[in-house]
Formats: C-alpha cells, sequence, structure tokens
C-alpha cells in the first residue's frame, strides 16, 4: 500500500463508547518553579480520593515581596495549560508566601479566570481555614522566611482575628533551600517556639518545606495541632469540592473522621473571586 486511499480499504473502522469522568475529586494545581516538595508530599495524601492535574509557573527563588508579586503575571497562564478540555472541581496555587503578597482575592481570580465558576485554594488561605476548624485562635508559627516576608504574614493573621503568639524565622532568602532544612533543625526550632507559648497551634509555613512526614511526631511531641502548608491545601481543596480529607498518620487536621465540618460558603463574584465566610 502506497497511498492513503489504498491504507483506508485496509483500515478497521472501529466505534467506542465515551466512559463518564474518573469518580474522584479533580484539583488543578499550579506550582512554582522551584518546588521540589509538594509534588511528593500530595503524592502520600492522595490515594484514590482526588486526581491532580498540575503546571507551574515561573519563579525567580528569590523570597522578596518584588519577586513574589511577580509570580502573578503567570498563574493564569499555567492554570490554562492544565489539562485542557477536562473539568476540575477545585483550584489550587502552591505558594504560601506568594498568596500572601499578591492577595488571596487575586490569586483565586487568577487562578479561575478560564475555569469557569469554580472553587479555588490556596496555602495561606486553607491554612487560616484550618485554624478555624480546630478552634485555634493562638497561632504559634514556625517560618523559613526572611523579615520582609514575615511582616505582612504576622499583619495578615493578626487581621483576620487570629493571636500570633510566636513567630520563629530561619531566614532563608531562596526558595530552593527550604526545601533543604532537615527535621533535627525543626524539632530544635520548635523547642524554642513551643514552651510556655500558650498556643493552640503550629503552623508550618511553606509548600517546599519538607515537615508532611514529620506532623504526627511534632503532634504527638508537643500536644497541639500541626498545620503545613501541604496538608493545609489538600484539606481545604477537597473540603471546597465537597469531600473530607482522610489521611491517617499525617496530624489532626487530615485524621478527623468523626468531627463535622464548619459550615464555609465560597462565594463567586462575576470575575471568578473567591471569598470564604466560615460559620
Amino acid at each position: 500500500m502506497k497511498t492513503v486511499e489504498e491504507f483506508k480499504t485496509f483500515e478497521i473502522p472501529l466505534t467506542y463508547h465515551a466512559a463518564p469522568r474518573i469518580n474522584r475529586t479533580h484539583i488543578g494545581l499550579v506550582q512554582l518553579s522551584t518546588d521540589h516538595s509538594l509534588e511528593m508530599d500530595w503524592a502520600k495524601l492522595i490515594g484514590t480520593q482526588a486526581a491532580v492535574f498540575s503546571s507551574r509557573v515561573f519563579y525567580s527563588s528569590e523570597m522578596t515581596p518584588e519577586a513574589l508579586d511577580n509570580i502573578a503575571n503567570g498563574i493564569s497562564e499555567a492554570s490554562d495549560l492544565i489539562a485542557y478540555g477536562l473539568p476540575m472541581d477545585v483550584m489550587a496555587f502552591g505558594c504560601t508566601s506568594a498568596s500572601i503578597i499578591i492577595g488571596e482575592d487575586r490569586v483565586a481570580q487568577l487562578l479561575t479566570k478560564n475555569r469557569g465558576n469554580i472553587p479555588a485554594t490556596n496555602p495561606w488561605t486553607a491554612a487560616q481555614a484550618a485554624f478555624r476548624h480546630l478552634g485555634a485562635k493562638k497561632i504559634a508559627v514556625f517560618s523559613p522566611y526572611p523579615t520582609d516576608v514575615n511582616f505582612p504574614l504576622y499583619q495578615q493573621l493578626t487581621n483576620a482575628g487570629f493571636d500570633v503568639v510566636r513567630l520563629g524565622s530561619l531566614g532563608i532568602e531562596r526558595d530552593t533551600d527550604i526545601t533543604t532544612v532537615s527535621r533535627e533543625s525543626m524539632l530544635d526550632a520548635l523547642e524554642q517556639l513551643l514552651p510556655d507559648s500558650g498556643a493552640d497551634l503550629v503552623f508550618m509555613s511553606c509548600t517546599n518545606l519538607r515537615v508532611l512526614d514529620h506532623i504526627q511526631e511534632i503532634e504527638d511531641r508537643f500536644g497541639i495541632p500541626v498545620v503545613c502548608s501541604n496538608s493545609a491545601m489538600f484539606w481545604h481543596a477537597m473540603h471546597l469540592s465537597g469531600n473530607i480529607a482522610s489521611c491517617p498518620g499525617y496530624g489532626r487536621l487530615l485524621n478527623l473522621d468523626a468531627s463535622p465540618y464548619p459550615m464555609i460558603d465560597t462565594l463567586k463574584d462575576g470575575e471568578g473571586e473567591g471569598v470564604e465566610t466560615a460559620a
């Protein structure tokens, strides 16, 4: 057979019936080009609960407000590249510090610009929802960031009605270095932060911080819940899609099967911004 017309006489036409979309929560994830940890952490949490479809947005790795704000320029384009033609149930943006600097509402708008009227989350929004869910008012913060990023973190938590009782900072200036912080360093830092702090909860900030595997150990050792960026965002993404994340062994937030969730409504305006209100 030397021509397409000859080949057509050989080719056998077949038919098919379309199967429904896989019955899992579909999460569209935009993460940073510098993130070494988020995918590995979520791979441990997902199981058969969710299907995650991701893309990345460029980030220079410089931990400055200016560099973090510049990430906003690529979020919508990165969102558009995620599994074209496949509907998502919720969109997620994987950077805590950029969500603080860019602003939660703007991040949600950029994520869902061409995704329809679906909810959106990020680690900063998710962490605050997790604090409320766990009934925590007094928050201790373990931060890898420098002062110029920690100050707006502190301000926004305070403005949201939380009492930041302690905030410890590693002062790391490049995002790719955050992933190298050791378990021992985190435990040593928490020994300085938590005793006599009166904290209801400790927040371990940054999607690049490799703390997920140590959450249960920290909770057992210090006797308070631990919320990290990656655990909070997975919990919140599942919640916004109408499901309960169940990941035993990764801390109280992800192992509350017997506890009812508070009513959290995600409101969307015509431009796609997401605003949460807790009942």
